[in-house]
C-alpha cells in the first residue's frame, strides 16, 4: 500500500511540473505580449567615435552595435567616447526615407521618431 501512494506522489509531483512548465510565465501581462512582437523599423549600419544602447519595451537599456535591426517602440541613446562627437547611422528599412543619422549625446529617442513613414510601412512583423 505504501509504495502505491509513494508512486501516486511522484507521479503527481512530475505532472504539477509538467503542467507548470507547459504553461510558460502565467504572469504574463498584455504589455509584454505585445512586447514580443517587432515591427522592424530600422538597421545600424555604422558606430563612430562612441557607443549605442537601446532600450526595448519593459527592459533597460542594452549597448548594440552594427547590424542589429530596430523595431517601433524601443528607444536609442548614444555616448561618445572621450570628447569626441558619436556618429550613428541607421539604414530606415522603408525605401522612401532617407538613412537617419545621430550624432553627439542623445539622451533618449524613439527609433519611430527617425524611421517610420506617416504612410506606415508594409513589413510583417518578427515574432
Amino acid at each position: 500500500m505504501r509504495y502505491k501512494l509513494y508512486i501516486l506522489k511522484v507521479l503527481t509531483l512530475i505532472l504539477t511540473i509538467f503542467v507548470w512548465w507547459m504553461s510558460g510565465n502565467p504572469n504574463l501581462t498584455a504589455n509584454q505580449a505585445v512586447a514580443t512582437t517587432c515591427i522592424p523599423l530600422g538597421k545600424i549600419i555604422s558606430v563612430k567615435d562612441g557607443f549605442v544602447e537601446r532600450k526595448k519595451p519593459q527592459e533597460i537599456y542594452k549597448p548594440i552595435g552594427r547590424g542589429i535591426i530596430l523595431c517601433d517602440g524601443e528607444l536609442l541613446k548614444t555616448k561618445s567616447n572621450s570628447g569626441k562627437t558619436v556618429k550613428v547611422t541607421i539604414d530606415c528599412l522603408d525605401p522612401s526615407l532617407r538613412d537617419w543619422k545621430l550624432f553627439g549625446n542623445q539622451k533618449e529617442v524613439g527609433v519611430a521618431n527617425g524611421c517610420k513613414s506617416v504612410g506606415g510601412l508594409n513589413i510583417p512583423p518578427i515574432e
